[in-house]
């Protein structure tokens, strides 16, 4: 029985090319499958070839025959309706997953999952940053615009301990009801204790809130609702308790009068 070579030569260039498809394919594998050594040799020959295209600087020429039958193949499969359908992006790329192995990929997945979290929580941090700055700058001007106002007085506190340099300031608006506290040079507090801000009117205390110091002795504190003295009243400031108390109770630090 003669060998039609020049059949087998094309049908094992379009196999290599991945155009060979139907009875043509199983004609191709029945007759390698009955150990023909010619096509055998035919098969590697065209690997061998295909595989080395990227690095050759020459193209081997196919012959007119083949070509017809590529270029006929896939004008044939461009229009044929397709019967599978579109892949999506993960089925397009989970060869490269499986590739990887499934103890590599869940570690991959674990790790951009972490990534993308820690970037989250940076750019949340770095946002509530932002707002903290804006809010700060923002304070520090409307307290400036307060301290600059004509209208603001200014009210003395002095230490009422000789053994201690403390003083503050109290600045107010009557128009506003708003004031500022400033205090300096006051001892730092013990655990439990804390500093409270009165207004004595005919004997009658007001509180107007309480405030820790920092290391140095210093506080700024607003005061958002300061009361209209009908008459002179003195302002002081005590040891108390933390919460405060209703009524001074504890040695008085600082006092001045409006």
């Amino acid at each position: 029985m003669g060998h039609d070579k020049e059949k087998y030569e094309d049908q094992i260039t379009l196999f290599a090319l991945g155009l060979l498809k139907g009875y043509e394919l199983r004609q191709l594998e029945e007759h390698l499958d009955a150990g023909c050594e010619i096509c055998e040799q035919l098969m590697r020959e065209s690997e061998l070839t295909l595989s080395s295209l990227a690095y050759s600087l020459d193209d081997s020429p196919l012959s007119p025959q083949v070509e017809n039958k590529i270029f006929d193949r896939i004008e044939a499969q461009e229009t044929a309706p397709s019967k599978t359908p579109k892949l999506s992006f993960w089925n397009s790329i989970k060869p490269i997953w499986l590739n990887l192995g499934s103890a590599v990929a869940v570690v991959l997945l674990v790790f951009l999952f972490a990534n993308n979290m820690s970037l989250r929580n940076e750019l949340s941090v770095q946002k509530q940053d932002i707002k903290n700055l804006q809010a700060s700058a923002g304070k520090e001007t409307e307290m400036m615009d307060f301290v600059m106002n004509p209208n603001v007085q200014t009210v003395k506190l002095a230490g009422t301990m000789s053994e201690l340099n403390s003083s503050g300031k109290l600045l107010w608006d009557e128009d506003s009801t708003r004031a500022l506290l400033l205090v300096s040079n006051i001892p730092t507090l013990e655990e439990g204790m804390t500093y409270q801000i009165w207004c004595m009117e005919n004997g009658i205390p007001v509180s107007l809130g309480t405030f820790k110091v920092n290391e140095n002795g210093e506080k700024m504190m607003e005061i958002k609702s300061m009361p209209r003295p009908s008459k002179e009243m003195e302002v002081l400031i005590t040891l108390e308790p933390d919460g405060g108390m209703p009524h001074p109770t504890g040695a008085t630090y600082l006092a001045g009068s409006i």
